[in-house]
């Protein structure tokens, strides 16, 4: 798995785009922090390679741990079909102090399972 992160900054526009690769290795481990600091997400883009559905979940929380019932809660989540890309767009954004994503099987609340092999491309675009 591998996660980027590229920005842009000038007078105009302050953006950063957050690129989270879960095709090869999928796994349901947290990605802590992904944009490094605060800020305001404004969209997502999920691509469900696999054969299964998928959740993506995100979470503004300092300490995030798998399956926790405080700390391992998301506060946004989406189902994506199997082999369907999904857009979702805030168009006022909303904002965060450190957001963290993770990906899982299924769709209980506190689920831990990865999700199924061929994985998720995840384009999350915030300032």
């Amino acid at each position: 798995m591998a996660l980027k992160v590229s920005g842009f900054n000038s007078a105009a526009i302050d953006y950063k785009i957050v690129s989270y690769d879960n095709t090869n290795s999928p796994s349901s481990a947290i990605q802590e922090n992904v944009t490094g600091s605060s800020g305001t997400l404004y969209s997502v883009d999920m691509d469900n390679k696999s054969g299964s559905v998928a959740i993506i979940r995100l979470q503004d929380y300092a300490s995030p741990v798998l399956g926790n019932s405080t700390s391992g809660l998301a506060d946004m989540f989406w189902a994506v079909p199997a082999t369907t890309a999904k857009r979702v767009e805030i168009p006022g954004g909303i904002a965060f102090s450190q957001l963290n994503l993770w990906t899982t099987a299924n769709g209980p609340v506190l689920e831990t399972a990865n999700p199924a092999s061929g994985g998720l491309i995840i384009t999350i675009v915030c300032s």
